[in-house]
């Protein structure tokens, strides 16, 4: 029988990420599925000024690969969610969207400092 793996990001791993892609803040994501079969896509998600970088990695923490998404080009932002925030993020090529868990155990203020970025970009 195979078993889900839970995914625990700690700050340093966030720190690592956002001093490597030169961002102002990073948190963590997942990809926002309805059914979690097969196993969401986990991101680390670096932002700046100008861009988002999603960075999916494996449960290793190996890089599988990476999206950048330039701020000026995004058409649509919307957040939504009670607790977990889900987040959709469109540009003319492509739609993103992402759940950030506010309550992710070590990492909450990164997670709300995340969510709140989001908010003012979607205003």
């Amino acid at each position: 029988m195979w078993l889900l793996m839970k995914w625990i990001v700690k700050k340093d791993d966030l720190e690592r990420y956002r001093a490597k892609f030169h961002g102002k803040l990073a948190g963590y994501a997942e990809e926002a599925k309805m059914i979690a079969l097969p196993t969401p896509k986990y991101f680390i998600v670096v932002v700046d000024e100008e861009k988002i970088h999603l960075i999916q990695l494996d449960l290793q923490f190996h890089e599988k690969g990476m999206q950048t998404i330039m701020i000026h080009e995004i058409t649509k932002l919307q957040l939504g969610g009670v607790v977990n925030k889900k987040v959709q993020i469109q540009t003319p090529s492509t739609t993103v969207k992402l759940m950030i868990k506010p309550l992710a155990i070590g990492i909450k203020e990164e997670q709300k400092a995340l969510i709140d970025r989001f908010t003012r970009m979607s205003r």
